[in-house]
């Protein structure tokens, strides 16, 4: 056999393997649950925003389908009325995440200074690459319905 024989079928094989692996990467990437500490960290920005009035911040961190029908002063509305046991917490908990494959429910308990605890699921979508809070159900408030889109 001839030497560039050769080299063009191991040059084939190595190319096929390569466009095989470029091939599933997004499958693999699409089936893979997100990490926690992924969840975690976009919760956390959020609500450290929330905590130091950057509400902006704190605007960034909300899907683009929330973004898409409220604006910033609605969502700071909503931020300063519906949920000051965010901004009052000493400290806060997450909870075991509950994936459906589409969303992640991430379960938080904020701790007030008085004793009381304060529940919260946000619910977080990925969006370009990045994750987003797209619904935010406080204790038995739901918080951000407005035009039939969730916070």
């Amino acid at each position: 056999m001839k030497l560039s024989t050769r080299i063009g079928i191991v040059a084939f094989t190595l190319g096929s393997c390569a466009l095989a692996a470029y091939l599933q990467k997004p499958e693999r990437e699409a089936l893979r649950d997100p990490s926690p500490f992924e969840l975690y960290d976009t919760v956390q920005i959020q609500v450290l925003a929330l905590r130091g009035q950057r509400y902006q911040e704190a605007y960034l961190q909300v899907s683009s389908r929330y973004m898409d029908h409220n604006n910033l002063e609605r969502f700071i509305e909503v931020a300063r009325g519906d949920v000051p046991a965010v901004r009052l917490a000493v400290r806060w908990e997450f909870g075991a995440l509950e994936n459906n494959g589409i969303e992640t429910e991430v379960p938080v308990r904020f701790f007030l200074q008085s004793g009381e605890v304060f529940e919260a699921a946000y619910t977080v979508i990925r969006e370009d690459r990045k994750w987003k809070i797209d619904h935010v159900r406080c204790g038995a408030v739901d918080l951000g319905i407005s035009a039939g889109v969730r916070m």
